[in-house]
């Protein structure tokens, strides 16, 4: 669930974070209920990777090691299929992400086209350069669209084709596609930039800012790497820069643009199960379903079916879908996973039980 309103800055003297991201699980209340009275709600989003394959070769990508080829995707009469599916049940948002670069399907402007003729919302996650190369993805995109986080990762052009391990690509040709979104939008999609900070681009951090400014975007997502440690920055740099990127900021005219800090995926793990998996759920590319968007080091313990037998609810309200919930380790979890931070709202809830009264 991507934000519309992101984390501004943690209040030091209280200690207090007021996350946005939290709201849209606030609108879900009754679904959360239903998960932890042991029913199975319709999910409130379904993330779909619609292909494995990726024109990039980021150094740091987390799937690289299981990208595949232009020929592994999702068909779009599957894709097709699922959509009506999951609008049966009420479902009418999407997120499409990766696994692979969503936009490298080939035949994605017939994907945007299925996406509008069912009516669905969609989030996407995306490094944008397809944008570049087939401008006119563009037209068929905004309308569908919600949000778009642009995973620009550096904002000069030496820097853009060492992170991205494609030296043709360049920052200043993917400037000028997100300027002219931007420019071209009152107020959907609202569009993001993340910068992912390693030893490779660590020196553009501080431009990132200033470049969100100037692409015009609606918010900016900062992040440590946490793997592999080879690109990892050593701790006393990360504190250095964390402490000049925070004084820039505070310095900084950002007037319309929000700035969110995450912690890499890395630290202690914890015990703690998320209850997000019934909101969430994964369809990859080949039809596995996954409870889970960090799946690929346990495929075999979160995935509970495949929608080319029986479709996704066959699965989805198949007894096996609590058995795989009740056995997650939560030691497999990756640390600092973001949907971890839904789980004091989901406490909250159960607390309250969310029954507001009328005036």
């Amino acid at each position: 669930m991507e934000p519309k309103v992101v984390v501004l800055e943690k209040d030091t003297s209280t200690n207090h974070v007021l996350d946005p991201w939290a709201l849209p699980l606030l609108a879900q209340w009754p679904k959360v209920l239903q998960v932890l009275n042991g029913q199975i709600p319709a999910p409130a989003v379904t993330e779909v990777f619609i292909t494995n394959h990726c024109d990039f070769h980021c150094p740091h990508c987390r799937f690289k090691a299981v990208h595949g080829t232009q020929d592994d995707h999702m068909s779009v009469a599957e894709f097709d299929s699922l959509l009506e599916e999951l609008s049966t049940k009420g479902v009418s948002h999407l997120e499409l992400s990766g696994g692979g670069e969503p936009l490298d399907h080939p035949q994605v402007d017939e994907i945007f086209g299925v996406i509008a003729k069912r009516g669905f919302r969609i989030g996407l996650i995306t490094n944008g350069y397809k944008l570049v190369e087939r401008p006119e993805l563009i037209t068929d995109l905004l309308p569908i669209a919600d949000w778009i986080r642009f995973s620009v990762d550096a904002f000069s052009d030496p820097t853009y084709s060492i992170v991205h391990g494609r030296k043709p690509a360049q920052y200043a040709r993917l400037r000028e596609m997100i300027r002219s979104i931007t420019g071209a939008c009152r107020r959907l999609p609202a569009i993001g930039v993340k910068m992912l900070i390693s030893t490779l681009n660590k020196d553009d951090a501080l431009l990132a800012a200033s470049a969100a400014l100037d692409l015009g975007a609606r918010y900016l997502q900062l992040k440590f790497l946490g793997a592999p440690l080879e690109h990892v920055l050593p701790g006393e740099q990360i504190s250095d820069l964390s402490v000049a990127l925070v004084g820039q900021l505070r310095t900084l005219n950002r007037d319309g643009l929000a700035v969110e800090f995450l912690p890499p995926y890395a630290g202690e793990l914890t015990s703690e199960p998320c209850l997000m998996t019934y909101l969430h759920p994964i369809v990859d590319w080949d039809g596995t379903i996954y409870i889970c968007p960090f799946f690929e080091h346990r495929k075999s313990t979160h995935s509970i079916g495949n929608i080319r037998v029986g479709g996704f609810f066959r699965w989805w309200n198949d007894p096996l879908h609590q058995q795989v919930f009740a056995g997650i380790d939560p030691n497999t979890c990756v640390p600092n996973c973001p949907m971890k931070r839904y789980n004091p709202v989901v406490k909250f809830i159960q607390l309250e039980a969310f029954h507001i009264p009328y005036p």
